[in-house]
């Protein structure tokens, strides 16, 4: 019998076929059946040595929601550098974190993400992507990721966090090396990532006196605020903008990648949209998230001895909930291959759950719903002027190029 591909090597991720969603659907479906708790060494020196993974969804959502079972201090992706781990050479950050310090730094956060400044959020996120769409669209055929993807999230992150238009391409390239660790056109290897995490770093600092000297009502004044009232660490201060600026740029990027990619697929669903608007808006945001899946994989540690899909996992081991296979489970989701706007319910775990869900889910949310309303009102139809690119990855699901074409109405 033939031994089973890598379901975590990069290279499977880069070389998807765009035709089944650009994932190993067929690997999944076995690993699911057959194979439920795996042990995957991983022979690449980027990464740690071996982990178990889990594919079906009872046992990643398992996996995610028990923080006292599955830890996340000892890293979250399958990295040997992790951006938010001090041991590293990171700087921590909420989402390596458990326990009291975990709730301690997301509650700085959360004061960022008030209902107040989520509306004032939303209406001038609003005016800015309709001001984009507008410029972009008249030119037919684009690249989506360059001329939208990327400068839709970059904008919404940047401004709740205070950051001077000036500042936006350095803080892009930066996130953009250090994200994208394993991609060989996007980071250049660890002296390229630690480079850019200690610009970012850097930056943070920098920008921290300016909010200091000038304070507003951006979340950077918020952890600046923090970090004074000893709330924080200057540390975490670091590690909170980093994971500020990657996670709020790169995952909604991908989202908007995947779910154009997806309309251009199956042009019945954009018409639907096209048609029914605000009808069918939410749950169609709750498929292009599964359908995206965002993370491929996030990394967790067995805490104490425990049991997962009936065998014994020790204290120490690596567990790896395979997100995008979870959300491909025909368990849970009926025709899970199936491309579905109007799907209900829509249990995904494409932003996590449990005490560590994606603390921007809301924002995710409301950045999708802008951006594909928008797009549904000034466009008829979508279609692929080329193949998409992949990113060489296994904890973001990325998107290097989309053309596409677009017909307006």
């Amino acid at each position: 019998m033939a031994p089973l591909p890598n379901v975590l090597d990069p290279d499977l991720y880069a070389a998807g076929d765009p035709a089944r969603n650009g994932l190993p659907h067929d690997l999944y479906a076995t690993l699911r059946a057959d194979h439920p708790l795996l042990r995957q060494e991983l022979h690449d020196p980027a990464m740690i040595d071996w982990t178990w993974v889990v594919t079906r969804h009872r046992d990643a959502e398992y996996v995610v929601t028990h923080p006292d079972l599955f830890v996340s201090a000892q890293g979250v992706t399958l990295r040997t550098i992790e951006v938010t781990r001090p041991e590293s050479g990171g700087k921590a950050a909420m989402i390596t974190m458990d326990g009291d310090d975990h709730v301690r730094n997301r509650r700085v956060v959360a004061r960022g993400f008030t209902p107040s400044v989520i509306r004032t959020f939303e209406t001038q996120f609003r005016a800015m992507t309709a001001s984009l769409l507008d410029r972009v669209l008249p030119q037919g055929t684009f690249d989506l990721v360059d001329e939208v993807a990327t400068i839709v999230p970059l904008t919404a992150i940047c401004d709740l966090l205070g950051v001077p238009a000036d500042d936006r391409a350095r803080l892009l390239a930066w996130s953009d090396t250090f994200s994208n660790a394993n991609d060989p056109d996007l980071s250049e290897g660890p002296e390229a990532v630690f480079a850019a995490m200690g610009a970012t770093w850097a930056y943070g600092v920098e920008l921290a006196e300016r909010k200091r000297r000038d304070p507003g009502d951006d979340l950077m004044s918020k952890v600046v605020a923090a970090v004074d009232l000893d709330t924080l660490s200057e540390d975490e201060l670091m590690g909170m903008t980093l994971l500020l600026i990657g996670a709020g740029n790169e995952t909604t990027r991908n989202a908007i990648s995947h779910g154009v990619h997806a309309f251009a697929r199956y042009p019945e669903q954009f018409e639907r949209l096209v048609t029914e608007g605000g009808a069918v808006l939410d749950t169609a945001i709750e498929e292009i998230l599964r359908w995206a899946s965002p993370l491929i994989s996030v990394r967790r540690t067995a805490a104490v001895d425990t049991e997962l899909c009936g065998r014994t996992v020790a204290a120490g081991d690596p567990v790896t909930a395979l997100l995008a296979a979870a959300d491909m489970d025909p368990e849970r989701f009926d025709e899970p291959e199936r491309f579905d706007i109007g799907r209900t319910p829509n249990p995904h775990l494409a932003l996590g759950k449990g005490v560590h869900v994606c603390l921007g889910a809301n924002l995710a949310r409301i950045e999708l719903r802008v951006v594909f309303s928008e797009l549904a009102a000034r466009v008829r139809a979508v279609r692929l002027a080329g193949e998409p690119s992949y990113v060489r990855d296994n904890f973001l699901r990325g998107v290097k190029s989309l053309p596409i074409t677009v017909d307006p109405r």
